[in-house]
């Protein structure tokens, strides 16, 4: 079974995945990215959608992607500013 998610959030998980992985390493990839994914849920960061297929899927909140913008405007803004 695949989880459908928007690559957006993918990125964000894989990375946390990675981390879960070292601390449980005899649990299968799948139920990581479901832990991983309910805890994103939980602190509004992720969320469940239908898809064009009519299949569940998962995508960045609209909180998350704010936050998202903003520190990618404040990379961009010390970079600019330290030249």
């Amino acid at each position: 079974m695949s989880i459908l998610m928007t690559q957006t959030l993918r990125l964000w998980i894989e990375v946390d995945y990675e981390c879960l992985r070292e601390e449980k390493p005899s649990r299968p990839k799948a139920q990581l990215l479901s832990e991983i994914l309910r805890r994103y849920e939980t602190a509004g960061d992720a969320m469940r959608y239908l898809d064009a297929h009519g299949e569940i899927a998962w995508k960045a909140s609209p909180r998350m992607l704010a936050r998202l913008a903003d520190a990618e405007q404040e990379a961009i803004d010390d970079w600019a500013g330290g030249c």
